[in-house]
């Protein structure tokens, strides 16, 4: 039988993402083009908790992302 370990991951803001407020405004002009930058920072640390083996079971609204993985 497997087992797995949960986590919870707040994406309501930066800052829960764990960027400071300074690390934020170079996020900012670094991705001055996109869409919406918030949304560009969800996906890259999205994609490091991927590889980290994390996978995204659902969302509650933009801001709580559950994630499982096989201990």
């Amino acid at each position: 039988m497997s087992k797995w370990e949960y986590k919870i991951v707040d994406h309501s803001n930066s800052t829960s993402m764990g960027y400071s407020n300074e690390e934020t405004e170079d996020f900012k002009i670094k991705y001055k083009n996109a869409v919406h930058w918030k949304h560009e920072m969800s996906m890259i640390e999205l994609n490091k908790l991927g590889e980290q083996g994390w996978e995204l079971i659902s969302l509650d609204s933009a801001s709580e992302i559950y994630l499982k993985r096989q201990l």
